[in-house]
């Protein structure tokens, strides 16, 4: 069977026979052999060949598939079975059975078998603790990967799974080969490794936990902290988490020298370092183990309770059993106490749907110190926290199940009803009571004091394994004397309040509950509703997650429902969820504990005034984060009360804090702050706190644009902020582009809250800020959408000035578009316009802005006219700095033409009044055109020391598009000076940069350079690119970075 042949799949299709490379044929003939070797030995029926490989094209034959099928298994039998055999007309390795056709080969023919092969001794090499074997068999394993495994395939459904499957083995199976070469001591091969993984799967969190260790290890303990604050940066920023439980216990041990132990990969998958937080642990066995039968817990039997488990010593006095005060105090009464306590298991029943928390709940074992999985240190308490209705009882009561059979002395269990609707909290004398109780204590032996009762507690516990979970604590004093001495007990604490006292003064450690992944979110509603309800509405599935916030409360209560009537379509449920707008009445539970209104009240009832308004009115904040300073002036309060109300907001896990600084509501949170504010707070002050907050946004992105100068809009009128507002001090270009960058978002929201609520003059005023930022970035066509609005309010007070300068703006805007007709139809409006205001200065800019225009799209000497026109406007006004500009547009015009002496002539007057008027920005503009010049004239040194001064100084000025644009143009005068090498050097770093700030435009110009430099062509464009601006008059500045 199978006549010596083997097959290639981890990658494009390869077919051998004895070492010799048949040709397997066209692309059809190659979907067909993967499909059969897909099914591994098994019959394909033809109709799904046909269906798959021939889809039913409208008007097509119904039979013409299945005549394409015989044909091409008759191509592929040429290809596979042996000349004899065909003569014979008789098959032996693709055969024809009665289900279908079947490919008769060995399994060990496909590398993807082999492949998995290596992978499971590699593994089982690690399990024997052997990392050299681990080594060779992963490298063994690898080395047959020549691309995407079923390349051929790529874009077909029934490769798409395994092919994910394959591609998730192979980044395990790098990461075990990581994980071996460590423990062998071969660090800076492992530091290779975990390089490639990061780099290569930046998302990915056990390739971080091993380049992390590879720095550290290797002496760089500096580089590794960076490194880690590297990645916490990026997550926030891409996804909005914080890395997962591993990541950061493995920072913490680097912090302190005391690293956590090295696991193998398995262990690390199983413990969700895997992927992103919140995402899927990863294959393996259960971190912890299976509870044993009969286990506290599981329902197995407990040690009697009641008096005769707990009997006085013989030395004890006849009046002992009347003393239950001090002078019986509760250590002496531990010491008599004999070694037959009961044995409690009073932990409530685990949720039987539970899905997910892979990664905190292996997380919790490896820092709580449970028998079997030590962790870095003990930690016999653990604050679980996180916001009302993320399931920390579920997961809490979930988890402990699990490691019951680590303690076996028991389980003891109480409800403090700190957030309660209706019941008082437990006060802690009353809960050590019930504990005592449940331990066998008889009532006369029990103090009445509270101290009294906390001593005899720990006296009862500081020898045994007993698993305490402390639900729904208030505050720390509630918690404080029930919390156990001996090392052997482990104590899960869950509060809507994170409890930093606890952390602070009795080394516990926090575990916030983020929201579950997608994946998790998916997982838990398949549990309760069925694989096969979810498979045929997935649309209907995803949506009900999306508008349900990941939350698992609302979740639970949207799948009630649908459980109720499981002939309920889920795409209606979604539907009703998308109707509330942001509401909480599709959350309604059937009582107070599974409705979400309701618990999200226990939370806020708990709070200040302060924090109460707070709050509320953070639910205006279109969001998704928002700052202090920018919470003070949405408030109207100082900001050092405002930081400790947010500090109160976060402690009640109402508001997260994803990154230091920044903070945000989940949506559901947001839709029950909105709620709150329409029903405490007046029209009057939710509109004064809306004008606040755009005050501190509008004012604030105006300085930040003044700062990096060079796209200012100085003709914007926008009078003074709110005397409540607190716009920030930003004081650096750094600061400026840093503010600008992260509230990207914020802007664009605040924007759409200005013009739904008719502000106009923050939608002018914001339009501008945001517009400028978006061009900076070549986000022009949210550029366009952000000035769309003010060019509306222009029109609606009859504003023309304004209106045609819009126009200018956004003409120019849909020229780097190449929007042609849209882009000359706004510019010859705008003329217009400044003609008949007998504006010159505008003139002088509308001509400008057009001729760069008409140059984009290859009308060089037209752009001349224009540009000519503005330079005599300019000299009209006598504004100086437009005059320079203008000059140094001409010059690169001339540049262009080849007219080289008219360029120098324009280029030197040009650069002579930017050096006089102190313009940085313009003057590295006039060195990036006097670069292309000296290139022309071939004076190629010249030129390179011209551009790389103006591409520092573009980057010490925060103009990174127009560094990149410089470093472009660098590699140009290279290649023309025959330096392909570092021309090839300068577009790579240029790529970097323009890929990392997300500027696609300029990405695809150096792209377009580097696949002409392999291809041997030139890369030149045909119309050169040069230092561009926002064709606005700045307003100069002194003492700027790149001042000559």
């Amino acid at each position: 069977m199978g006549q010596g042949l083997d097959f290639g799949l981890l990658g494009p299709l390869v077919v051998r026979r004895a070492g010799t490379v048949l040709d397997p044929g066209r692309r059809r003939q190659r979907l067909l052999l993967i499909r059969l070797l897909l099914a591994d030995g098994r019959a394909v029926a033809p109709q799904t060949l046909c269906e798959e490989l021939w889809p039913q094209q409208p008007g097509g034959a119904p039979g013409a598939a299945m005549g394409s099928l015989h044909a091409h298994i008759s191509k592929v039998r040429a290809v596979l079975e042996p000349r004899h055999l065909r003569r014979q007309g008789t098959f032996d390795v693709l055969v024809t059975e009665p289900l279908g056709y079947a490919l008769r080969v060995p399994p060990e023919s496909r590398d993807t078998v082999r492949f998995e092969r290596a992978v499971a001794q590699a593994h089982r090499f690690m399990d024997q603790g052997r990392p050299d074997r681990v080594v060779e068999e992963a490298r063994r394993g690898l080395e047959m990967w020549r691309g995407t495994a079923f390349a051929d395939a790529a874009h077909h459904l029934f490769a798409t799974h395994e092919t994910a499957r394959l591609e998730e083995l192979r980044q395990t199976t790098r990461e075990i080969r990581a994980t071996a070469l460590l423990l062998q001591g071969r660090i800076t091969e492992a530091l290779d490794a975990a390089q490639e993984l990061t780099t290569e799967h930046p998302l990915r969190e056990t390739g971080w936990a091993l380049l992390l260790r590879a720095l550290y290890l290797g002496g760089r303990h500096p580089e590794a902290l960076q490194r880690y604050t590297d990645l916490r940066r990026h997550l926030a920023d891409e996804l909005g988490l914080e890395p997962g439980p591993s990541l950061r216990a493995l920072h913490h041990g680097i912090l302190h020298h005391d690293l956590p132990p090295l696991r193998s990969a398995d262990e690390l998958h199983r413990y969700g370092a895997a992927s992103v937080p919140g995402g899927d642990a990863g294959h393996g066995s259960d971190p912890v183990g299976s509870p044993m039968s009969g286990a506290p817990g599981g329902g197995g039997a407990t040690a009697p309770v009641g008096p005769a488990a707990y009997e006085p010593a013989a030395c004890e006095p006849a009046d002992a059993a009347e003393r239950s005060d001090a002078s019986c105090d509760g250590a002496a009464a531990g010491e008599r106490t004999t070694a037959s306590l009961a044995r409690p298991a009073q932990l409530p029943r685990s949720l039987p749907v539970f899905a997910g928390r892979a990664a905190e709940g292996a997380w919790l074992s490896a820092v709580s110190g449970a028998p079997g999985r030590p962790g870095p240190t003990a930690a016999p308490v653990v604050v679980i926290s996180g916001a009302p209705g993320v399931g920390k009882t579920t997961f809490a009561v979930h988890h402990a199940h699990r490691i019951a059979a680590s303690f076996p002395d028991g389980q003891l269990f109480v409800n403090l009803c700190g957030f309660h609707p209706h019941a008082p909290a437990v006060e802690p004398g009353n809960a050590l009571q019930g504990f005592l109780t449940a331990l066998g204590v008889p009532a006369q032996r029990i103090p009445e004091d509270t101290p009294g009762r906390s001593t005899l507690f720990r006296s009862l516990l500081a020898d045994r394994r007993i698993l305490l979970v402390l639900d729904n604590a208030r505050d720390e004093q509630q918690v404080r004397p029930l919390l156990p001495a001996g090392a052997g007990c482990l104590t899960l604490i869950t509060s809507r309040n994170q409890l930093p006292g606890l952390i602070t003064t009795d080394g516990a450690k926090p575990l916030t509950l983020p929201l579950p992944s997608e994946a998790e979110a998916h997982q838990a509603l398949e549990r309760r509703l069925g694989t096969e309800r979810l498979v045929a509405e997935p649309t209907a599935t995803a949506d009900i997650i999306r508008l349900c916030g990941r939350l698992p409360l609302a979740m639970a209560v949207v799948a009630a429902r649908a459980e109720l009537d499981p002939a309920f379509p889920l795409h209606a449920i979604a539907d009703e969820l998308r109707h509330t707008h942001g509401g909480l009445d599709a959350f309604t539970g059937f009582d107070t504990t599974t409705d979400v209104r309701a618990v999200f009240s226990w939370s806020y009832q708990s709070l200040d005034e302060t924090a109460a308004r707070l709050f509320r009115l953070l639910a205006l904040h279109p969001g998704p984060h928002i700052t202090a300073p920018a919470a003070a002036g949405l408030a109207g309060l100082p900001l050092p009360r405002t930081r400790r109300a947010l500090a109160g907001l976060v402690g009640s896990c109402l508001v997260e804090q994803p990154v230091p600084g920044r903070y945000s509501l989940h949506d559901l949170l947001r839709g029950y702050g909105t709620e709150l504010a329409h029903t405490h707070d007046t029209p009057e002050e939710r509109r004064h706190a809306t004008l606040r907050v755009l005050d501190h946004y509008m004012f604030t992105a105006y300085e930040a644009n003044q700062l990096l100068k060079h796209d200012t809009t100085p003709e914007l009128d926008l009078g003074a902020p709110d005397p409540g507002a607190t716009p920030e001090n930003l004081t650096t270009i750094k600061q400026a582009t840093r503010w600008l960058t992260a509230e990207h978002p914020v802007l664009t929201g605040l924007l759409h809250t200005a013009v739904s609520q008719k502000l106009d003059h923050h939608t002018t005023g914001l339009a501008w800020s945001l517009k400028d930022h978006l061009h900076r970035q070549e986000f022009w066509p949210e550029a366009i959408t952000a000035l769309t609005p003010a060019l509306e309010v222009a029109r609606r007070q009859n504003n023309l000035l304004e209106e045609g300068r819009c126009l200018r703006h956004l003409g120019g805007i849909h020229g780097y578009l190449g929007h042609r007709e849209q882009a000359l139809h706004h510019l010859q409006r705008a003329t217009t316009i400044f003609e008949e205001l007998d504006a010159v200065g505008e003139q002088a800019r509308a001509h400008y802005v057009t001729a760069c225009a008409l140059f984009l799209f290859g009308r060089i000497q037209e752009a001349v006219t224009f540009s000519e026109r503005g330079l005599e406007l300019s000299r009209e006004t006598g504004e100086e700095l437009w005059l320079a500009e203008c000059l140094l547009e001409l010059a690169w015009f001339h540049s262009n033409l080849g007219n080289l002496e008219k360029s120098l002539l324009y280029s030197e007057e040009g650069i002579a009044l930017f050096q006089r008027l102190d313009a940085p920005w313009q003057l590295a503009q006039a060195w990036d055109i006097l670069g292309y010049n000296l290139r022309l004239l071939g004076r190629y040194e010249d030129s390179v020391t011209t551009y790389q001064r103006a591409s520092r100084a573009f980057e010490e000025l925060g103009d990174h598009r127009n560094a990149i644009g410089t470093l472009m143009r660098l590699g140009d005068t290279r290649l023309a000076s025959g330096d392909r090498e570092g021309a090839r050097a300068n577009w790579v770093h240029a790529l970097e940069s323009a890929d990392e700030r997300a500027m696609s435009h300029s990405a695809q110009q150096v792209r377009d350079r580097l696949a002409a430099l392999d291809a041997d062509a030139d890369p030149t464009p045909t119309v050169p690119e040069r230092a561009v601006g926002g064709h606005r008059l700045p307003v100069p500045r002194s003492g700027d970075p790149a001042h000559q």
